[in-house]
């Protein structure tokens, strides 16, 4: 079962350290940080893949599945969106098989995103409800339990976010490849969506999991 295998990494995935950055706006930067991948990949590379984004709002996630589609898409590599390809907003195990087969996706790509923190300029007031930052509901984007800021409606919001990004190989159903990234002093969703999915779409080329 994919989902199944998410939690824990096979003992054949060998895990090597790697920073790389590329800035995406006038404050936010995106590194990757660890990248984990199988021995050997018998079937990279991946041609026809499917993306599937978690978060708080189905909107948000398409909008990141869309983005991603593109940076990996070329003549040779066609990666699609779950989220356009479903008829239901919530993501199910059993939809993202029939997608999969339906589209003859060879690889299935789970992105899941958690805050690490969100600081604002303005002062150290604090307290426990806060729903927006700079430029729209930047948390809706991410599913996880955060301790929320809040400060006068002037100040300037700056988050940073850890995305995990896990690579399934649809014939065996093995989880073969994950990148650990992270996005700093973000203001908006569209910055950490850039930011990551350009990073990760160069990373799975340099790494000959898809062309």
């Amino acid at each position: 079962m994919i989902f199944k295998r998410i939690p824990a990494l096979a003992a054949a995935i060998v895990t090597a350290a790697a920073m790389a950055s590329a800035c995406t706006g006038p404050t936010a930067q995106t590194h990757v940080d660890r990248v984990a991948r199988a021995k050997e990949l018998p079937n990279a590379p991946y041609e026809r893949v499917l993306i599937v984004a978690t978060a708080a709002r189905a909107s948000s996630a398409r909008e990141f599945e869309e983005v991603l589609a593109k940076e990996l898409s070329n003549d040779r590599t066609y990666a699609f969106g779950y989220h356009r390809a479903a008829s239901r907003a919530d993501v199910k195990e059993e939809v993202v098989r029939s997608i999969a087969e339906q589209q003859n996706a060879d690889a299935i790509l789970v992105v899941t995103a958690r805050l690490v923190n969100a600081e604002r300029d303005a002062s150290t007031e604090r307290t426990d409800v806060q729903a927006e930052v700079k430029g729209g509901g930047l948390v809706d984007f991410f599913r996880y339990d955060y301790q929320e800021y809040t400060s006068p409606p002037s100040a300037d919001y700056r988050v940073n976010v850890q995305v995990q990004t896990d690579m399934f190989d649809v014939a065996s159903e093995d989880r073969i490849y994950t990148v650990e990234s992270r996005t700093d002093f973000a203001e908006t969703t569209s910055e950490i969506i850039l930011g990551e999915a350009e990073e990760l779409a160069k990373r799975l080329r340099k790494d000959k999991l898809v062309r």
